[in-house]
């Protein structure tokens, strides 16, 4: 009978144990590329998440999808110490996944959504180092117009020639949304009636400058917004908003 390890007990240099996870969140990388990678998240039962990559060209038996939201059983990966600039997750390590690998889809283990929302005192007050991303709940308080990200202006995070904008929420007054969120944010925002939306910032990015904080700001494939979603922490927090309904 198998028997199954939580995220934070994985060690790399050894023959790791199975491990079953929901795919918190799965985007394609690098932005652009005709071999992208699949990068995802994991969460288990405890909610450890961490970050996993289904290299190009690797192909997982039976053909299985890897859906976001959905759980799996995995037998064989690879533990690889975790780098890069931007981190999705505090663990120090990282998944590969890799020919050998069983991945099998499982029903859920817990109905966790893994919503893990920063505190916007602790955001402000430099107390969340910029090499993580962070989730966020608010309440949008202003959108601006849709304009050009240009090329000049580019960086590893977000390309040039795409659309950009800015928003608030509450407590935030800077944040902006780049490439396809920004479209999703604006044609959002033009088409509601409501009088508050509360929206969910997924994996953004803290932007410093001249040792303050500057923004939040997303990546490109990898953050996600989201808008009044069906999730039971944001009706009651948008119950504790004065004049709305949930």
């Amino acid at each position: 009978m198998l028997t199954y390890a939580c995220l934070t007990a994985l060690v790399p240099g050894k023959k790791q144990p199975a491990i079953r996870v929901k795919i918190v969140r799965t985007w394609m990388s690098p932005f652009g590329s005709i071999r992208p990678n699949t990068c995802m998240v994991f969460g288990d039962e405890k909610g450890s998440m961490i970050e996993a990559t289904l290299p190009w060209g690797v192909v997982l038996s039976y053909e299985i999808n890897l859906d976001e939201g959905d759980w799996f059983e995995i037998l064989d990966f690879k533990l690889i110490h975790a780098s890069g600039l931007i981190r999705t997750t505090r663990s120090k390590y990282h998944i590969n996944l890799t020919h050998d690998s069983m991945v099998t889809k499982i029903q859920p283990i817990t109905e966790c959504n893994f919503l893990f929302c920063a505190s916007y005192k602790t955001i402000l007050r430099g107390l969340y180092h910029p090499k993580f991303c962070i989730g966020l709940c608010g309440a949008l308080v202003e959108v601006g117009d849709i304009q050009d990200f240009p090329e000049a202006q580019a960086n590893q995070f977000n390309h040039g020639n795409q659309p950009s904008i800015r928003f608030s929420v509450i407590n935030i007054e800077c944040c902006v949304a780049y490439g396809s969120l920004a479209e999703k944010l604006y044609e959002y925002w033009s088409s509601t009636t409501a009088n508050v939306v509360v929206c969910v910032l997924k994996l953004w990015r803290i932007e410093w400058g001249n040792g303050r904080f500057r923004c939040l700001t997303n990546i490109e494939g990898s953050s996600d917004i989201l808008f009044d979603p069906e999730i039971p922490e944001i009706h009651y927090f948008k119950s504790m908003i004065p004049f709305t309904t949930v």
